[in-house]
């Protein structure tokens, strides 16, 4: 027997893909992987490869956090098993991407780089109360506040 873990840091790629199965509110997270090396002719980096595709499915209570904590462009790091999935592309050429099960997603913080502001209210009193009390939301059992105008392609709404 054998088993395998995976842990991709990566940005967020596209909007946040929600869907409904059945009774259960489903969210998709994409991040992709291009390797790239440093081309002392041109003094920049290149891409070096095919992207790979990471896909994490979370269910339920687990795809509310994400809804309430990630955007497009949010920097995270997801650890679960590797699962590879083949199928054609639009154009009739092999596709695939590497589906994350049973993954746990973290959002990385990091420093604003130079000449980037700061978020100016991420430490006011009102968002540290409100982030004091999600938390303690999730420490007892109970989803946080559902995530506002997030509705299917069909126009109806998954909560």
């Amino acid at each position: 027997m054998s088993s395998a873990e995976i842990t991709v840091t990566g940005f967020v790629s596209n909007d946040l893909e929600v869907r409904q199965a059945g009774e259960h509110r489903v969210v998709e997270v994409s991040v992709p992987h291009t390797p790239r090396k440093f081309d002392r002719a041109r003094n920049e980096w290149v891409d070096a490869g095919d992207t790979t595709w990471f896909q994490a499915t979370f269910w339920n209570d687990h795809a509310t956090a994400v809804l309430t904590s990630l955007e497009k462009g949010s920097l995270v790091t997801i650890t679960g098993t590797p699962e590879l999935e083949v199928y054609a592309k639009r154009d009739g050429t092999p596709g695939g991407k590497v589906k994350i099960t049973n993954p746990e997603i973290a959002v990385v913080v990091r420093r604003p780089r130079k000449g980037e502001q700061p978020v100016a209210d991420s430490w006011a009193p009102e968002s540290v109360a409100a982030a004091q009390a999600a938390g303690a939301a999730w420490a007892a059992g109970t989803a946080p506040a559902i995530v506002d105008n997030v509705t299917f392609p069909d126009g109806s709404v998954p909560f």
